[in-house]
């Protein structure tokens, strides 16, 4: 799989502002493959990449993301063979993510219907993502890792639970707010988060914005696994930080993948 690096753009074909731009085949295996070694800022441009924006509109689409260099890293995903120029369609006036209010805010159902961005909000929009770590995940010698697994569905959990105990982890769940806090005041630090969004007291994306502020818990791996299956999530979960983004329903074997993507292990390395 190929790595775009930071000057692939200075030798790319030009992509005009005005060029739509698509996903090839390379590029959609990285949503869902369950292993990728792109950057955050590569994976949140090609979550947004639908074949009906421009390079223009997508170069201030990434939140925190300076338009020059998101027109760098499209060359870069073009060069690369990740995006293709597509057909022109009717034009589309994209969601400007630079608007007063923040890019993470909730889009009013209005709002989809005035901008015309069909895609960002429509449910349905299914990915594994795992991102690849620089470095493996450390477990110290004679000690199991140990994964927590937020979710409120008890069936999910406890499915979870007897999956991953199979992989050699020991597990802990939590289902709302205070069995989270509870969690992270474990002295046992966790080796992994699996992580729902759709939770009855707290949003899973506040859990995670809230880890990546915390010096203890800013580089546990963390996958966002959910049923809020849309672009504007996934783009939420990785600005925000998630390593990974799978979409419910979800399959165990891809699922592992992803672990072990995401903790940077072989995948003979659990359990054994």
């Amino acid at each position: 799989m190929a790595t775009p690096a930071a000057g692939a753009a200075t030798t790319a074909p030009a992509i005009a502002d005005t060029d739509l731009l698509a996903l090839t085949v390379a590029g959609q295996a990285q949503l869902d493959e369950s292993e990728t070694a792109l950057p955050k800022e590569a994976l949140e441009l090609l979550v947004l990449i639908d074949g009906k924006t421009s390079a223009a509109q997508l170069s201030r689409a990434v939140p925190g993301m300076a338009p020059t260099a998101a027109r760098a890293a499209l060359a870069g995903l073009f060069a690369d063979g990740f995006i293709r120029t597509a057909k022109p369609r009717e034009a589309v006036d994209f969601l400007d993510f630079t608007s007063p209010g923040g890019p993470l805010d909730d889009v009013p159902a209005s709002a989809e219907g005035e901008h015309g961005f069909s895609s960002l909000e429509r449910a349905g929009y299914y990915v594994r993502i795992a991102r690849r770590p620089k470095a493996p995940h450390a477990t110290p010698a004679g000690t199991h890792p140990v994964a927590l697994v937020v979710d409120d569905d008890v069936d999910v959990c406890n499915l979870l639970k007897t999956y991953l105990k199979l992989e050699d982890f020991e597990v802990v769940t939590a289902g709302d707010r205070a069995e989270v806090v509870a969690a992270f005041r474990r002295p046992v630090p966790f080796d992994l988060v699996l992580l729902d969004v759709q939770l009855p007291d707290i949003d899973g994306f506040a859990i995670l914005h809230k880890m990546r502020q915390h010096e203890a818990l800013k580089e546990v791996p963390v996958i966002m696994l959910t049923a809020s299956a849309t672009r504007a999530a996934v783009l939420k979960g990785l600005h925000y930080g998630a390593d990974g983004y799978v979409t419910k329903p979800f399959q165990l074997d891809p699922l592992m993948k992803a672990v072990r993507t995401v903790l940077g292990i072989e995948e003979a390395a659990i359990g054994s």
